[in-house]
């Protein structure tokens, strides 16, 4: 397992034995995340709300602008062959509504050509990302004023190359093997709304626990964390419980289905190596960080 992990403006690579920089993609790093295709680097500029993304290779180190002014809070993501990015750029700003509206454009690598994939709108909480399905779009249900994620306007939604199609109501998580791993849920802005993990294969449809779905195993076995009362769960595709930690902590991302990046009640972030059931601390100094294998 390798973490990559940016501090200021030099982006480290490091295992449990070494480390070694990488690249310094920009003055300071807002953000990083890792992906089979390489880094994903937001760099900071003048406005707090805007970021600069960048595409670092690995393992060479080699660093490609993509786009200035992207909005640094929302998500971005690059093709698995490393082509193509979609993210997330400011739209129309009519007046006097109190915020700008958002829309997706589609980034290609190579000559830097942008094409729109969603209008400008105000489409709150939807992210992006390449799954195992494509281009994925998820835009939750919810009451928040100005939410595009009303009705059949809530859901997944996968890129065909001309338009978004809606695939479930339901929030798309992983897939592995014949399993889908999917979540029923509503507002994006209440982390701690009510939330139904669901389990989908060729037998039909079952609903494991209320909580967060993690990631599923080509077995079905699905990992859950349940922010109440502060669980790991791995339930068995029949149901059943097949073991569970107690979790103080708010995990941040998936590596795989065994081990996950976490930041503690302390404001530490750790890496969790769930197959060896071991820990590892990653620098607070660090303001992000990503894996892979």
């Amino acid at each position: 397992m390798v973490l990559y992990e940016g501090d200021g403006n030099v982006v480290r690579q490091r295992t449990e034995s070494t480390s070694k920089e990488v690249a310094r993609p920009c003055g300071e790093l807002a953000r990083l995340e890792a992906r089979p295709a390489g880094l994903l680097a937001w760099c900071r500029s003048a406005s707090p709300d805007r970021a600069e993304l960048r595409l670092i290779s690995i393992p060479d180190g080699r660093v490609t602008a993509l786009a200035s002014d992207t909005i640094a809070s929302a998500s971005a993501d690059v093709s698995p062959d490393g082509r193509s990015v979609a993210a997330f750029r400011t739209g129309d700003c009519p007046m006097p509504a109190p915020v700008c509206q958002t829309r997706a454009v589609l980034i290609d690598v190579a000559n830097k050509t942008e094409r729109e994939i969603l209008p400008s709108g105000y489409p709150l909480g939807a992210t992006l990302a390449w799954t195992t399905l494509g281009l994925t779009l998820f835009q939750p249900e919810c009451a928040e004023a100005g939410c595009a994620g009303v009705g059949d306007k809530g859901g997944t939604f996968v890129w065909d190359g001309s338009a978004f199609k809606r695939w479930s109501e339901l929030r798309f998580v992983a897939s592995a093997g014949s399993w889908t791993l999917l979540e029923r849920m509503r507002s994006f802005s209440d982390r701690s709304a009510p939330r139904s993990v669901v389990i989908r294969d060729a037998q039909g449809e079952r609903t494991l626990s209320a909580g967060h779905a993690l990631a599923i195993s080509d077995s079905g076995e699905a990992l859950v964390w349940i922010p109440g009362p502060a669980l790991l769960m791995r339930f068995a595709p029949d149901g059943r419980v097949l073991w569970q930690a107690e979790f103080e902590g708010t995990v941040l991302k998936m590596v795989g289905f065994d081990a996950l990046i976490a930041a503690s009640p302390a404001s530490k972030i750790e890496l969790y190596d769930l197959k060896r059931m071991l820990r590892f601390p990653i620098d607070a100094r660090f303001a992000v960080a990503g894996v892979v294998r």
